[in-house]
């Protein structure tokens, strides 16, 4: 028997050890991905490969994944450096934070504690955002920094002593609060007006309407002005798939970030302003905690540089961006990239020059970059033991990947129906949900609430698409309108049952003082149908994203049918044999379990308490 043949039969035989399991695992996608390489995203070449069978148009899909993976972190110029150019100054947020007693071990993700984590969260959320961002994630980005605009508005608010006045717009109540604000900034730290102590605003109202005046533009800088009221309003009809932004999202889930957006820069100079607002308000709570703390030497500092500086425009190391999965962002080799760049940040916050030389700005964002980064992956990896520990031999990484694989499949079918659809309003619901389920797969991951507030985002947009499949003129109607709810669209397309699941996730996409987070938890983890009671609070946000990533997977299969039925019929079989059949049925049976919540009381919101 000749070498080739041996081999080839040493690859047939079943594997000895997991290893070598794991190692024709590996050989499989490698030929799989290089099959799949070549496919583009028409309608006609997914014919082709619907003809061969399921497992290619499979292949194709990961592949499509695959090849957006690649691109991220290395996106036009012009977006990133809108981004690095507002975070630089964050250095000395971070600088006095750590000095005044933050946690240094905090979760990013963490909003609980004393006030100075809460205060430290805040600027984490920036870069959490941005990571979104350099990632082409531009509505997982504003759903970030939407919630944070809304949290720093009611502190200025309550300092100000401004009143959310009944029937005011967000987007009015923001220009006004921090046109009032602007006045005075910047704060002198011994007449700093933050007392965390006693925080807390007067009600206010959920209203997404656009705003009816401008409001004052706010000057950051000697050529940037910032309106509060458009910012406001943008970040929203970003998030709501409509107005000028409606189109955003194809270029990452339907054009898988190839070339450039002319979209893409001014969306990314609008979440810079959120950005700076964001930090110019975190900026006056720590000094205000320097100055309490006796060091107005410090809380001056804060003020010492401008907000904005160039910064580049380079997003910082690709791998940095990734999931926190075993096989990207938790890898080995990504692990210490983190934790070196952790080390250099501490080493500079003592004062020290790792270097031998001042950082550049650029550099020292990248730093600040991988500092949060390395935190979210040492709680992840925390997680992990956490679980291993408490299942023994029971413990699997395999129900984190199957959910990685349902996520894919779900994103990349409604990504690739977007490049199809001729209808726009229908091209961008499957474009939005793409891009939004992806981001919140990665909120999800690092145990961030903000992953609910975009499958928020998603329920949305499998309402209306399942309104322009059902009811095309009503979904025309209510596209044409302008400002239609997600209770609009559930209502239309008949899914009035889902409204408490809505609700829920809706208090999540807020961060206001009314805002019922602990409520909202508490019906995700009731509307589990045969759950574990003991661990039921631990699953619910993991089954939500199965039931929203399942509900959009399905949804874009039918559309992809109206289309090609030759393409849709294989995309369902893909769906049958992973959701496994009867899948209408069984959403109907919860659908029917869900509705008996619709009249939940929510409790206090998060400053009401």
């Amino acid at each position: 028997m000749g070498r080739a043949s041996r081999r080839r039969r040493e690859l047939r035989a079943s594997p000895q050890t997991a290893g070598e399991e794991e190692k024709r695992a590996r050989r499989a996608a490698s030929r799989a991905e290089r099959r799949a390489a070549s496919i583009g995203s028409s309608l006609d070449e997914y014919r082709h490969l619907a003809g061969i069978g399921s497992k290619r148009v499979t292949e194709a899909l990961i592949s499509r994944h695959n090849k957006r993976m690649s691109r991220i972190g290395s996106l036009q110029g012009d977006l990133n450096g809108e981004v690095m150019g507002v975070l630089v100054s964050a250095g000395s947020i971070d600088l006095s934070l750590r000095r005044l007693g933050a946690n240094k071990h905090r979760m990013p993700s963490s909003y609980a504690g004393p006030w100075i984590d809460h205060v430290s969260w805040g600027a984490d959320s920036a870069f959490q955002a941005a990571r979104l961002a350099f990632s082409g994630q531009l509505a997982g980005a504003c759903a970030i920094l939407r919630t944070q605009l809304e949290r720093w508005t009611e502190n200025v608010a309550f300092n100000a002593e401004l009143i959310h006045q009944q029937g005011e717009s967000f987007g009015d109540f923001a220009a006004r609060v921090w046109s009032t604000a602007n006045m005075t900034y910047p704060y002198k730290a011994d007449t700093a007006l933050i007392n965390a102590r006693e925080e807390g605003v007067r009600d206010t109202w959920e209203d997404e309407r656009q705003s009816a005046k401008q409001g004052e533009a706010i000057a950051v800088s000697e050529d940037r002005l910032v309106r509060p009221s458009e910012l406001a309003d943008g970040l929203s009809e970003i998030l709501h798939g409509r107005g000028p932004w409606a189109e955003l999202a194809l270029w990452e889930a339907g054009r898988l970030l190839e070339g450039e957006d002319p979209r893409a820069q001014p969306a990314a100079k609008l979440l810079g302003d959120a950005i700076l607002l964001n930090l110019r308000q975190i900026r006056v709570c720590a000094a205000t905690l320097a100055t309490d703390a006796g060091n107005p030497g410090l809380a001056r500092s804060l003020f010492s540089m401008p907000e904005i500086l160039p910064a580049g425009t380079a997003a910082p190391p690709p791998t940095s961006l990734m999931p926190l999965m075993p096989s990207t962002g938790l890898a080995p080799d990504v692990i210490k990239t983190l934790e070196r760049g952790a080390y250099l940040h501490g080493q500079v916050l003592l004062g020290r020059r790792p270097a031998g030389r001042l950082y550049r700005d650029d550099e020292w964002v990248f730093l600040s970059f991988l500092e949060r980064r390395a935190r979210a992956a040492r709680g992840a990896l925390k997680a992990f033991d956490a679980e291993r520990e408490h299942l023994g031999d029971e413990f699997n990484l395999n129900g984190v990947s199957s959910k990685e694989f349902y996520l894919i499949m779900a994103a990349e079918t409604a990504g690739l129906a977007s490049n199809w659809s001729p209808n726009k309003c229908t091209a961008t619901a499957l474009a939005l949900s793409s891009s939004a389920l992806r981001s919140a797969f990665w909120l999800w991951l690092e145990d961030d609430d903000r992953a609910m507030a975009l499958l928020r985002v998603c329920l949305e947009q499998y309402a209306r698409l399942r309104a322009w499949r059902t009811k095309p003129e009503k979904a025309e109607k209510l596209d044409e309108k302008g400002d239609a709810t997600p209770r609009d669209w559930l209502n239309t397309a008949g899914l009035k049952r889902l409204l408490p699941f809505n609700r829920a996730l809706g208090e999540f996409a807020h961060a206001k003082r009314n805002s019922k987070w602990d409520g909202a938890r508490k019906l995700l983890t009731e509307i589990q149908v045969d759950a574990t009671p003991e661990t039921a609070i631990y699953t619910a946000r993991g089954h939500a994203m199965g039931i929203v990533s399942g509900l959009i997977w399905h949804e874009s299969i039918q559309h992809v049918q109206m289309l090609a039925s030759d393409v849709g019929m294989v995309m369902e079989e893909i769906f049958n044999e992973h959701r496994g059949e009867g899948f209408d049925g069984e959403m109907n049976e919860w659908f029917n379990h869900v509705v008996q919540f619709k009249g939940m009381e929510f409790g206090a919101g998060i400053g009401e308490a």
